[in-house]
């Protein structure tokens, strides 16, 4: 059997190339290391722990889509955190601090899973000679083949998203864009003459990988012998996961009824066995905080939460909700709440940098003419149980503040701009509220979907309206709508559905969670300008939307001279 190697990142190597010339010696023979579906899960938690609990997850991409959106508005005066200025202002040439990092982790989760897989094609698929028709081996290894199909698809999709343009519906994908690779490196010449895939080769090795991983993953998991814990599936991929990305790929790259055919499928399960299905109040998909306790919208999500509710301080929260979001992470409950106390109640994030745009809140219909200074929340909002529950609007600083500063527990807390870094706004603005809802002490912690069934529901309604099927897209949008507006139900018509009314559905129901731009870049409409004067609208093929591969990445591989910059 082939040595095995632990491939770090091309990021990487240069220090172990320095320390120790003969790095591709130091082999790691599989024997010692893969024996059981046991020790096998150990390589499948690596890759999960890249794509979730490092900066390739925590709620980065979630921030990355917002914020140079056009639906987010900068609430401080000086510079945003986390690249926040050079995300709002759209510079995308700028080499932002925490992206070598993401590409680090991106690649190390395919590097493990790729080992994996190769154990897999080289055994013939059975590499601990279990019994195929055995619960370990029908219940946890071929669901493990499964998950690293899925682990390698979904980081691969968060690499080319950040790091290559979106995919050109019309024209040219044959451009180098990141390396691709379906294999781990068994050689220092392996790592040095990586492949650089094309934008189509990557998108159809991802489209591959999910198709892999969704006929081999199951409806659900089946816990037995050493994963019988509660709470084990929280923030894994299974069919429907696996099913729900494979369509949202799709509709990213303009292959609709390829989308929809992924999307009928999901919500077909959804709806015949009651598996997921959209609760009545829209804020139980972000207020678990136990791994073992699932929002029945979620498909899949972040998992920070706690198995069997033990309790210890960890940092797998979604730390990027703090700059977008209304909420600081010491946040506990899922009510706004005004106690006086440390680490009670609600917590008021210092660290919030972006509210929603008040062209977003305009288009949604939320609030009546805020370019132009009427800021009145209309009716609509008022009733929808969206900008009730998930959305919060404070008001600017009362006049003559002490200090221009609320402190936790007094009156206003909650109502007012209540911290001296937003002192300086004289206008309402409404916040994403949907991070950190968790009861005490888990708030923190709280879980997040990552794909929840409302989103599947409004893009198969654009893919209908866009196909002439305007009563099948109302039908889907109010699915959504009547949800969060039960006194108020059927608002769309086949008659007064188009791209403009679901845009602004979507925004009502979709904002803060990580999906706006791929809306936008899958129906090709222009990314709008938001509030900024200076950020100009960005018209499709979206050439520009992309960021720098960290220059170490460029300097070891020849290969991206290749590549379209």
């Amino acid at each position: 059997m082939k040595s095995r190697i632990v491939n770090g990142l091309v990021l990487i190597l240069p220090i172990f190339f320095n320390s120790c010339s003969d790095f591709f010696e130091i082999k790691r023979p599989q024997e010692t290391q893969w024996t059981s579906t046991a020790t096998f899960e150990q390589g499948l938690n690596a890759a999960y722990r890249g794509i979730q609990w490092t900066q390739m997850g925590r709620g980065y991409p979630i921030y990355h889509d917002f914020v140079p959106s056009g639906t987010a508005r900068k609430t401080v005066t000086g510079a945003a955190g986390l690249n926040g200025d050079e995300l709002y202002y759209r510079k995308f040439g700028e080499r932002l601090s925490h992206l070598p990092s993401w590409w680090q982790e991106g690649y190390k989760v395919v590097t493990m899973t790729n080992l994996a897989l190769d154990l897999d094609k080289e055994t013939d698929g059975n590499p601990f000679k279990l019994d195929v028709n055995g619960t370990d081996y029908q219940q946890n290894y071929l669901r493990q083949v499964g998950e690293n199909y899925f682990c390698r698809a979904y980081a691969y999709f968060n690499l080319i998203k950040i790091f290559a343009a979106p995919y050109d519906h019309s024209g040219n994908n044959n451009i180098p864009t990141i390396p691709l690779k379906t294999s781990a490196a068994y050689s220092k010449e392996d790592v040095l003459n990586e492949k650089i895939g094309t934008r189509e080769e990557v998108y159809q090795q991802i489209i591959n990988d999910f198709k892999k991983a969704k006929e081999i993953l199951p409806d659900k998991f089946v816990l037995n012998s050493w994963n019988n814990v509660p709470g084990y599936e929280a923030g894994r991929g299974n069919k429907w996961a696996a099913t729900a990305y494979l369509g949202k790929v799709y509709f990213l790259m303009g292959k609709y009824a390829e989308a929809k055919a992924e999307f009928d499928e999901l919500i077909q399960y959804a709806e015949s066995t009651g598996t997921y299905s959209l609760e009545e109040a829209p804020k139980e998909a972000f207020n678990k905080e136990r791994a073992e306790v699932f929002p029945k919208e979620s498909i899949y999500e972040f998992n920070g939460g706690y198995l069997q509710g033990a309790f210890e301080q960890r940092n797998n929260y979604v730390y990027a909700g703090m700059v977008m979001g209304l909420r600081f992470r010491d946040s506990n409950g899922d009510d706004l709440s005004n106690i006086a106390e440390n680490g009670q109640g609600t917590v008021i994030s210092t660290w919030n940098s972006f509210a929603i745009a008040y062209t977003a809140m305009q288009q949604m219909g939320w609030m009546k003419d805020p370019m132009n200074g009427d800021y009145t929340i209309t009716p609509e909002a008022e009733a929808d149980r969206r900008y009730q529950q998930v959305y919060h609007m404070l008001l600017p600083m009362p006049a003559g503040t002490p200090g221009d500063n609320i402190p936790k527990g007094s009156e206003g807390y909650t109502i007012y701009e209540s911290f001296p870094g937003h002192a300086h706004l004289t206008t309402p603005h409404v916040y994403v509220d949907k991070f950190f809802r968790g009861e005490t002490p888990f708030g923190r912690n709280s879980k997040f979907p990552l794909v929840r069934l409302a989103d599947i529901y409004l893009l198969r309604a654009w893919i209908k309206w866009k196909a002439g099927d305007t009563q099948g897209a109302a039908d889907d949008l109010n699915t959504v709508w009547n949800r969060a507006n039960p006194s108020n139900p059927d608002k769309h018509t086949a008659s007064n559905v188009t791209h403009e009314s679901i845009y602004a559905e979507y925004l009502r129901e979709m904002t803060g969670e990580g999906w706006t731009t791929d809306f936008i870049f899958g129906t090709q409409m222009e990314a709008p300008q938001g509030d900024d004067p200076l950020t100009p609208p960005v018209s499709p093929p979206y050439a520009e939307w992309k960021w720098p591969i960290p220059p170490s990445e460029e300097g070891l591989n020849p290969n991206y001279q290749s590549r379209e910059d």
